[in-house]
């Protein structure tokens, strides 16, 4: 997920590489692990892979529409 200070920061091809990554890794964890899986380890986030996974798609189809527009597509 974005950090607001950086949300505009880096060209629009690199932020979609980046937030296909981070929805794959996403991914990964949910097929391993399953949907209401979440990090055990004390003091880790109690958001379940499903959570995780739906704010990565989101992140990634905003990505998406802003290499879009970028390219005029």
């Amino acid at each position: 997920m974005s950090h607001p200070d950086f949300k505009n920061k880096g060209n629009a091809l690199g932020k979609f590489i980046e937030e296909c990554g981070e929805a794959l890794a996403a991914a990964g964890k949910t097929v391993r692990f399953g949907w209401s899986s979440y990090n055990p380890l004390p003091g880790a986030s109690t958001e379940t892979n499903e959570a995780w996974l739906r704010r990565e798609v989101t992140d990634l189809e905003e990505a998406i529409s802003r290499l879009k527009e970028s390219r005029r597509w």
